[in-house]
């Protein structure tokens, strides 16, 4: 699970540096597909899948706001002279 966040967060803050808000959407519902389909369809859905498959989305999404900034701030910066 843990390297699961790590890979998910540096796709975020690829995702955020890159680009924007349509391919966030299309990244959460691939990352809802494979948490999905990587715990096995023919086993029961339970609380610790959905969970999981939460804790993968909200790091997304956290990731790509972190991106977003970092982005925004590397644009911002004053060129060195």
């Amino acid at each position: 699970m843990f390297w699961g966040l790590v890979a998910v967060g540096a796709i975020g803050i690829l995702l955020g540096l890159r680009v924007r808000a349509p391919a966030l959407i299309v990244a959460t519902a691939a990352t809802v597909v494979v948490g999905a389909v990587a715990g096995g369809i023919a086993s029961s859905f339970d609380w610790h899948r959905l969970l999981s498959i939460l804790l993968l989305v909200v790091t997304l999404q956290c990731a790509y706001l972190l991106g977003l900034l970092l982005g925004v701030m590397w644009r911002r910066m004053p060129p060195e002279q």
